[in-house]
C-alpha cells in the first residue's frame, strides 16, 4: 500500500507553531528524509519539528514519542528533550512534536567505537530498570516463541525440512539456557540501532539515543533486535550487573 505524502508545513504554519509554544521568530528548514515516518524540519538553530504522515500508524508513533521521551529522560537516559507535543490538529492536520536538535549519527563499525556502545548499554539499562516508576508507554510487545515461527516458515516453504530441524535444534538449546519464568516487562526503546545513536562529530563521544516512536513495554531482548551483533559485548560491558540478568 502506498503511503500518503508527507504533510506540508507552510511558513505561516511554522510561525503559528512557534508562536503557540513561545519560541519566537524562527526560520523553518526542511531536512533530508532519514526515515519513512516523519518529515523533519529545523526550527531555528536548536530545535527540530517532527511531523508524521497522515497515517494512523505514523500518528500513533508521534503519540508514543510524546510519552516515551519524558519517561526516558526521567530515568536518566540521554535523549533530546521534548519541547512540545500538539495534537489539536488545528495548525496541521496531524499531531506534531518539537524536540531539541541533535546531529551526527553513528556511522562506524562497533569495534571502532566501543565506548559509544558501552554508553548506549548504560542508557538502555537505565531505561529497562525504570519500568516500575514509568507510566504507561506505547504498546506491550510480547516476544513469541521463535520455534513456532520456524515451523510456520517451513510449512510455507521458506526452509527445507533439514534447515528447519537445524535451526530448531539451536533454538531448543537457547531455550534451555533462558532464565526461568515469564518474560520481564520493561520500558523499551524498540528501535535501538546505529542510525538512532548520536555522537559528537569531532570526538565520536556518545551524546544521545533518538527516535522513540516505537517505544513501549516488553522483554528487554527487543532492544537488541536492531543492534549490530558485534556491538552486543560492548553494550553488556557498559551496563551494571543487575541489568545483565534481564538481557538476552
Amino acid at each position: 500500500m502506498r503511503l500518503p505524502d508527507h504533510v506540508p508545513v507552510s511558513a505561516d504554519a511554522a510561525r503559528a507553531i512557534a508562536a503557540r509554544h513561545g519560541l519566537g521568530d524562527r526560520a523553518l528548514v526542511r531536512l533530508a528524509d532519514t526515515g519513512i515516518i516523519n518529515a523533519v524540519y529545523l526550527l531555528g538553530d536548536d530545535l527540530v519539528l517532527r511531523v508524521p504522515r497522515d497515517h494512523p500508524g505514523h500518528v500513533a508513533q508521534a503519540r508514543a514519542e510524546s510519552v516515551a521521551i519524558p519517561a526516558a529522560r526521567a530515568a536518566g537516559v540521554r535523549t533530546p528533550a521534548l519541547i512540545a507535543y500538539d495534537d489539536a490538529c488545528d495548525l496541521l492536520p496531524v499531531p506534531y512534536l518539537i524536540v531539541e536538535r541533535a546531529l551526527s549519527h553513528l556511522d562506524l563499525e562497533p569495534g571502532q567505537t566501543p565506548d559509544v556502545w558501552r554508553e548506549v548499554g548504560r542508557d538502555l539499562a537505565l531505561l529497562h530498570t525504570s519500568a516500575d516508576r514509568a507510566g504507561p508507554v506505547g504498546e506491550v510487545w510480547v516476544r513469541p516463541d521463535p520455534r513456532e515461527l520456524v515451523a510456520q516458515r517451513a510449512a510455507d516453504g521458506w526452509f527445507t525440512t533439514l534447515e528447519a530441524r537445524w535451526l530448531g535444534a539451536w533454538l531448543d538449546r537457547l531455550a534451555a539456557a533462558a532464565l526461568p519464568g515469564p518474560a520481564v516487562e520493561r520500558l523499551l526503546h524498540r528501535d535501538a540501532q546505529a542510525t538512532n545513536v548520536i555522537v559528537r562529530q569531532e570526538s565520536l563521544a556518545y551524546v544521545a539515543i533518538l527516535d522513540w516512536g516505537c517505544g513501549g513495554r516488553g522483554d528487554p531482548a527487543w532492544d537488541f533486535f536492531g543492534m549490530p551483533l558485534r556491538a552486543v559485548p560492548f553494550l553488556l560491558d557498559g551496563a551494571p550487573p543487575p541489568w545483565r540478568a534481564l538481557a538476552p
